[in-house]
Order: C-alpha cells, then sequence, then structure tokens
C-alpha cells in the first residue's frame, strides 16, 4: 500500500485539497493529518515528518465540526442555564414576566461564557496551525489503493498549492 504526501502552506488551501479528494471518492479514513508531536519530533519539520513512520497523525478538525463545535458551547451554555432559572422561579411560584426577565438574563450570561469557550477552541485550534506552519506546513497524507489512485491524490494535492508532493510505500504492520 501506498500513500501520496503533501504540504501546504495554508489551511485554505489544504482544505480545498481535502474536499477535492473526498468529492474524487477517497474516503476520510483515507486522509490524515499531523498531530501533535511528542518531545522527539517536536521540532521536526514538515517535510522530516512527511516520510516518518513515527510521526504523530490525527484526523482532520473540519470547519464545520469547529462551527458546531463553537454553536454548542455557546446554546449549551445559554439554554441550561434558563431552562434552571426558568424552572426554579416557576417552582417559587414567580410570574410569567419575572420568570422569563430571569430565563433571559441567566442564558445571557450563560451565552457569554459559552461564547468565550468557544473563542478558547477556535484561538487553540489557529495556535496549532499556526505552529504547524511555522515548522514547514500543514500535512496532508493521503492512503491509496491503487496507481491510478496514488496519481490521482498527487495531482489532487498539486493543483491545490501543495509542495513537495511525493508517495511512499507504507511499511507494512508488525
Amino acid at each position: 500500500m501506498h500513500e501520496a504526501v503533501g504540504i501546504f502552506d495554508d489551511e485554505a488551501s489544504m482544505q480545498a485539497a481535502v474536499d477535492a479528494l473526498l468529492v474524487a471518492g477517497f474516503g476520510r479514513c483515507e486522509l490524515s493529518f499531523a498531530g501533535k508531536q511528542d518531545a522527539a519530533h517536536a521540532d521536526e519539520t514538515a517535510l522530516a515528518l512527511a516520510d516518518d513512520p513515527k510521526a504523530v497523525r490525527t484526523n482532520q478538525f473540519s470547519p464545520e465540526v469547529l462551527g458546531d463545535v463553537e454553536g454548542s458551547l455557546i446554546g449549551g451554555f445559554a439554554l441550561v442555564p434558563a431552562l434552571g432559572a426558568s424552572w426554579a422561579a416557576a417552582a417559587a411560584g414567580a410570574g410569567i414576566a419575572a420568570t422569563t426577565g430571569l430565563a433571559i438574563a441567566s442564558g445571557g450570561v450563560g451565552a457569554v461564557i459559552g461564547l468565550g469557550l468557544a473563542a478558547l477552541v477556535a484561538r487553540r485550534r489557529q495556535n496549532g496551525l499556526a505552529t504547524e506552519i511555522d515548522h514547514g506546513g500543514l500535512l496532508l497524507w493521503v492512503r491509496t489503493r491503487t496507481l491510478a489512485m496514488e496519481d490521482n491524490a498527487k495531482e489532487i494535492l498539486t493543483r491545490h498549492a501543495a509542495h513537495d508532493v511525493h508517495s511512499r510505500q507504507l511499511l507494512p504492520l508488525v
């Protein structure tokens, strides 16, 4: 089995390549990305990691998933306090106006907390991408089952601004 590998200078180009690979019939399980490297590999460049069988790999954290995480944090932190405050106010016999006001206030505070957490998640992801780019770029490996798939993967990577595109043979599992 072989894999094609390419290095990208920005997230947008890599995402465009991922989208094109998926449209071309590659499965998400055939794509892998550089993960947080252990201490022994932390200072290696993307080019050195590209052919290192011990390089840490991960699945893609797509922009869509990031949006889902951010929305869930904001919505969850708004909804839970609002429902709790509404329940408590209603149980205490508060009127509709007081219950509604308490729900809005507590939901707003929760949403602000969720927004802060969502911003932390986004910032952490951006910092990780910036670190990878500083170490030579964003790595994308594409596992291929046939020579035609290998050629197709390399063409797609190249078309979407990857550099140092090449293929390599995977070592058999022991």
